[in-house]
């Protein structure tokens, strides 16, 4: 509602546009919290450009608005509902329900797991499913992937999609000109395309998912932990941004490491990067292989884990799946084992 922001003080409006919210009904429905949040905003700079009171006069000059043009009260919070709990669809049953539907379009959504897991064929998935209409789970976007360890897996994708193509035949789209991919293997090189150039990408074209594997590549080469968890700050930064800002997805993927602490007789594996990037996520999801195969098509598929470790919104579960030539896919319902609750 432009004339709205129009009749505020310069600062006012500022902070509304640095916040992303822009309207009346969305001012009011947003917690203080996050226009002080430093999240939304540069981290260079620990001075807050707003105060409390700023906020105060602006869910004032809000109301005052709304209540000189009549709204029902359920079309203040319909639509920021809708906005703030998009979910992206896997393309696979059983993950979409051990997840509440799939990967949610707020905050850092980490992925890990050892190497060869799975991992980047599941990311392929979620670059193809992102572009199905909503009314199939999809964002009806398209995708920024930026890869850090290994060149993009394109043969791979294109075996895929011809999936996708075959299993969507009304829907007419075009998958692979809607993947944008950036390959970046150094820290400084990938924040900024994280910080300019994907910004750019994201003003001209309509994303929505953004995918970096792996963010483990880049920062564990660091010896400087205090300047990794400044530029670890900085990227996370921009990509909650770019979640808040656009409505998307933002997926990275994390290596797994040896512990100091054993489980029985073996090393147990964490995620790399510590704490220092896990307490800039807001859901981590490890894939894991299980000591189980199926028979398929004569071929023997090894049976693959998706749990939960942490999320708000989602229960501690997990979900068995397969990885086939047509992508993530359902463990046929003769061999399914059910999930459960740890």
């Amino acid at each position: 509602m432009a004339n709205f922001l129009e009749q505020l003080p310069k600062h006012l409006q500022q902070i509304a546009e640095r916040v992303n919210v822009l309207t009346p009904e969305a001012i009011l429905c947003t917690p203080k919290i996050q226009f002080l949040d430093t999240r939304t905003r540069s981290l260079d700079s620990c001075v807050p450009s707003c105060c409390p009171n700023d906020v105060r006069i602006l869910k004032e000059a809000a109301a005052k608005w709304l209540a000189e043009t009549p709204v029902s009260a359920d079309s203040l919070f319909k639509p920021l509902v809708n906005l703030k709990w998009s979910r992206l669809t896997f393309g696979c049953a059983a993950l979409d329900r051990c997840t509440g539907g799939g990967i949610v379009t707020r905050g850092i959504t980490e992925i890990c797991g050892a190497s060869g897991v799975g991992k980047s064929q599941l990311l392929l998935q979620l670059a193809l499913c992102v572009q199905l209409p909503r009314t199939l789970g999809g964002l009806g976007k398209g995708v920024a992937y930026i890869c850090t360890e290994d060149v993009f897996p394109s043969r791979r994708l294109m075996q895929i999609t011809k999936a996708f193509e075959a299993r969507y035949p009304e829907e007419q789209i075009n998958y692979l000109g809607n993947i944008f991919i950036e390959h970046q293997y150094e820290s400084e090189p990938l924040l900024n395309c994280v910080c300019n150039r994907l910004q750019e990408l994201l003003q001209e074209h309509s994303i929505g998912l953004i995918i970096i594997d792996s963010v483990a590549a880049v920062f564990r080469l660091y010896t400087n932990f205090e300047q990794r968890a400044r530029d670890m700050r900085r990227l996370a930064n921009a990509l909650l941004s770019y979640g808040d800002k656009y409505n998307c997805a933002v997926v990275c993927v994390n290596q797994m490491t040896a512990s100091s602490e054993t489980k029985g007789a073996e090393l147990q594996e964490v995620p790399c990067l510590g704490y220092q990037w896990a307490n800039l996520g807001r859901t981590r999801m490890r894939i894991s292989r299980v000591p189980k195969q199926i028979k398929q098509a004569e071929q023997l598929l090894t049976v693959r884990k998706l749990e939960i470790i942490y999320s708000p919104e989602t229960p501690n579960e997990f979900a068995e799946f397969l990885i086939t030539a047509e992508g993530v896919v359902d463990i046929p319902v003769a061999n399914l084992r059910k999930s459960t609750r740890f």
